[in-house]
């Protein structure tokens, strides 16, 4: 029996078939991506009727929820959802999370931002996780944070690889394209 696993992300898709892989479409897609889209899970993860995630990282699921809101639309969001607004706890976590950004890039638009539940301490300029620890992680979007800084953390994420990759300090009021929420996996506990 050969195993066949279909990989979408970063508008890249590739089909690992065996001891192979065959491309089935690249966009400016550099190898650093390519080992991202290779740790993400599928799209669509079930475990008997429990939802889906879109990354699974550790004991939990990570779900992008596209759509204009605000940081209350997308706390009111993810609540609904069983979940609350993702923290990111590694590089390896941010790639995945950026990769899975990338891959659902509206069709006419070059950007996605969603909201992160990581606040920025005006004090320090350091990221807090939702539970008040300091992030272990932190990767900056380009000429940020602000000189007069929002309290509050996205993340953007452009089509192409460049300087235009990651966290933005905004205010609670900014509209974002989407919402990243983290949940436990019930099956993983």
């Amino acid at each position: 029996m050969v195993m066949r696993t279909v990989v979408i992300a970063c508008a890249f898709a590739y089909m690992i078939s065996g001891s192979e892989s065959i491309p089935l479409g690249n966009q400016g897609i550099n190898s650093r991506d390519v080992q991202s889209a290779a740790l993400l899970e599928p799209r669509s993860v079930y475990h008997g009727n429990e939802r889906r995630c879109d990354v699974l990282y550790g004991d939990k699921c990570y779900v992008l929820i596209v759509g204009d809101m605000t940081l209350g639309e997308a706390e009111s969001t993810c609540k609904a959802a069983k979940g609350k607004l993702a923290n990111i706890y590694s590089e390896e976590h941010f790639d995945l999370i950026r990769a899975l950004l990338r891959s659902r890039i509206p069709m006419n638009h070059d950007y996605i931002n969603a909201w992160l539940g990581m606040t920025l301490d005006l004090s320090t300029l350091r990221v807090k996780l939702s539970n008040g620890d300091w992030a272990p992680y932190s990767k900056w979007y380009y000429n940020r944070p602000h000189t007069t800084p929002g309290p509050y953390v996205g993340m953007n994420c452009y089509h192409l690889n460049d300087h235009r990759q990651g966290y933005v300090d905004n205010w609670a009021a900014t509209q974002f394209r989407g919402a990243v929420c983290e949940a436990k996996v019930p099956w993983m506990q």
